[in-house]
């Protein structure tokens, strides 16, 4: 195995990459590299995680006595990466250390925030299109060639400009920040570059076709001189263009790194070779890749199905009823299906069959755990409480619940902080503004200062402090919980918020952690008792207002202090935005999901749906130049399937309340035809009677 320098491994779809992975940082390792010099990139925490549990199992337990505790590799996001370099860093760049990450939700409002103070009665000034157009732009490399025209370039320029001074002005930062501060950081400090050069040794970076521009130059950075880069990827599965990826960080590779060594992976581990066949012929029709041609040891496995409808309520009827069929004559599991579309729009009609049906199912990209009002709310409360110069979070929550600041008092507060260049807090405190408002106003206000500063004074002692418990404490203080059950339309939706809250509650201390009671007259710096206590804050049993509370408060020992662990709870939250889907990924339902989602998953069955003229590829992909990519995202879906791929089509397909004529995906002729099985044939073929009586005797035992 190849150590030093850089290296390639084309990894095709389901040739077991991350186990590629997961062996090549145990074999650094094993060979005396130290772990700590180890960092493996990826996209998302769930995969991230795979590979941590992985690693773990293939290198042997330290010797706990030897106190050899740091070896560890880093394996994490870029994303976490950025943090985790900015949170020791950051300083040097002005911004204070306890900075907060924006999500969507909080950039939105930091648009409209700006709208609203230049009074643009523009009816394309959408908040969404201007932060997908402020992220194109601030990403850099080819997503910059839509602002070449100099007024829409000036344009882009000028909301940016007020955009960062927001978030700078909140000690905020966004996702695209994570990746560009660090290469400010990178290019305005030298020493801060070279300890991390120090520090990560061997980076490796798995699906390096989805990166984008400022992504490439972050770990171009970090190997410039080591030449110690790994890369993994599949330049057949690069199908987020749209999102700033570019693929020819990998298929140009050797421009950058001449001396590096191409390994290909091409025997498959997850389909049968009618479906991998149907892919490679496919797959070919791009110019501009990297040749690979998958095979598998599993044999060749059922034709890959394929079936027209007149219009998609009848393919999503049939398409319902074969799952039905899989799941009484052959004990197919409703997990074990999956419908793939490549337009969120197209799972209406697959939702209603589904559901007239009575089979369970889960909508991927439905509404995230983390969209929910009560946690967004919650999570606002803790981002003032960890920094009240966040003027998002705090706006969210100033009057919420109600305690006497009407939308009025907060747009002149606002204003206020324009006109002074200061944060919406300070200017709370600002004894000119108290005075300008009516009495009772600037006295809710004074109270409301207050709280946020006894609230948040524990967070900044070295005390020991269990967050759960302190939480559930203000919660309580501020009657959020009433306040739900006042505004809910019924009991059961305000005890499900509650509950939600309390779900989350519970992660605010880490399972692992020492606690003990804090008991009358106890000192809280005295030394802990031997056994130690797991801090748990389940949700009460009854939800009911009247409901007991739990016994008397747990005290959390950590030698890290609450602040540092609340913020830490809250970045490693805005990053993991995979979690919510990963709650559902046991249960036995059908999974429904767009192809762009489906990457990186496996299905025994699987159900490509809506293969037409103008949904696949999509009408854009022909305008801007991406069939490519459409016939890549083709290719994804199809190598998603482990057993049995179904391909449908409609003639027509309702819009609108209208039946609009559609015509078959030109993708669908590039299909090798002894691969396919037209299903409609096959249905009317006559079935041996022998395979009848087995079927019928199949079908009693399922109902039995």
């Amino acid at each position: 195995m190849t150590r030093s320098g850089p290296v390639l491994i084309l990894a095709g779809a389901g040739t077991g990459k991350t186990r590629v992975i997961t062996h090549r940082i145990a074999h650094l390792i094993q060979s005396g590299i130290p772990g700590e010099q180890i960092l493996a990139v990826t996209f998302t925490n769930k995969a991230a995680r795979e590979m941590a549990e992985r690693v773990k199992e293939l290198i042997p337990k330290r010797d706990s006595s030897s106190g050899e505790k740091a070896g560890r590799p880093l394996l994490c996001t870029f994303h976490s990466l950025g943090v985790r370099i900015l949170r020791e860093h950051i300083e040097k760049l002005g911004y204070k250390r306890n900075f907060v990450i924006y999500d969507q939700g909080d950039q939105l409002a930091t648009i409209k925030k700006i709208l609203a103070s230049i009074s643009t009665k523009d009816p394309k000034s959408d908040p969404q299109a201007i932060l997908s157009m402020i992220s194109r732009f601030r990403q850099g490399g080819k997503q910059r060639d839509a602002f070449s025209e100099p007024e829409v370039r000036a344009l882009a320029e000028h909301v940016i400009r007020r955009y960062e001074s927001a978030l700078r002005a909140c000690n905020a930062v966004d996702f695209d920040d994570l990746l560009l501060l660090p290469l400010r950081l990178f290019r305005e400090n030298e020493e801060a570059l070279s300890r991390c050069r120090e520090r990560f040794q061997y980076v490796m970076v798995d699906e390096y076709q989805d990166t984008n521009a400022a992504q490439f130059e972050l770990v171009h950075a970090l190997t410039r001189e080591t030449r110690n880069l790994c890369v993994v990827g599949d330049d057949d599965q690069s199908i987020y263009g749209w999102r700033g990826a570019e693929s020819a960080n990998l298929t140009e590779l050797e421009q950058h790194f001449p001396e590096v060594k191409i390994i290909k992976l091409e025997q498959n581990y997850r389909s049968t070779n009618s479906i991998l066949k149907t892919a490679n012929a496919l797959i070919r029709n791009n110019p501009k890749r990297r040749g690979k041609e998958l095979w598998s040891s599993k044999g060749d496995g059922p034709l890959v199905s394929l079936q027209s409808f007149e219009q998609d309520e009848e393919e999503s009827k049939t398409i319902v009823e074969t799952i039905e069929y899989d799941r009484l004559a052959h004990k197919v599991a409703w997990r074990d299906q999956a419908i793939l579309f490549r337009t969120n729009l197209q799972a209406r009609p697959l939702e209603t069959a589904l559901r007239q049906r009575k089979i369970r199912y889960r909508l991927i990209g439905g509404q995230s755990f983390f969209d929910r009002r009560e946690i967004r709310d919650f999570l606002a409360y803790l981002r003032v409480l960890v920094n009240p110069e966040d003027d998002v979070s705090l706006l969210r929550i100033a009057n919420t619940p109600a305690r006497g600041l009407s939308d009025v008092t907060m747009e002149r507060l606002l204003a206020a902080s324009q006109e002074r260049s200061a944060p919406v807090f300070a200017v709370m405190r600002h004894t000119d503004v108290l005075a300008s408002l009516q009495p009772r106003t600037a006295e809710a206000l004074r109270t409301f200062v207050r709280w946020i500063e006894t609230t948040r004074a524990p967070l900044n002692e070295r005390s020991p402090l269990c967050l759960a418990r302190w939480a559930e404490d203000w919660l309580r203080d501020i009657a959020y919980e009433a306040d739900l059950r006042r505004t809910e339309k019924t009991p059961d939706a305000a005890d499900n918020r509650i509950r939600n809250l309390h779900e989350l509650i519970r992660e605010l201390d880490p399972a692992d952690g020492p606690v003990v009671p804090l008991t009358p007259g106890a000192s809280s710096t005295s030394s802990p008792p031997t056994e130690v206590l797991v801090p748990t804050t389940p949700p009460p049993a009854d939800l009911k207002p009247n409901s007991k509370r739990p016994p008397a408060p747990l005290v959390y020992r950590s030698s890290i202090n609450p602040m540092d662990r609340l913020n830490t709870f809250l970045d490693d939250l805005s990053l993991d935005q995979d979690r919510a889907d990963e709650r559902e990924d046991t249960a036995d339902a059908v999974t429904l999901i767009t192809m762009h989602a489906a990457k990186g998953l496996e299905f025994p069955y699987v159900h490509v749906v809506g293969l037409e003229d103008g949904l696949l590829p999509h009408a854009r992909s022909k305008l801007e130049g991406t069939l490519d990519e459409e016939r890549r995202l083709f290719y994804v879906a199809i190598t998603r399937a482990q057993q049995q791929l179904r391909i449908t089509y409609c003639r027509a397909r309702r819009r609108y309340g209208q039946l609009i004529p559609c015509h078959p995906s030109p993708f669908l002729k590039e299909l090798p035809p002894d691969c396919i099985e037209d299903a409609e044939a096959a249905a009317n073929q006559l079935v041996p009677e022998d395979s009848d009586a087995d079927f019928f005797a199949r079908m009693r035992q399922a109902l039995e």
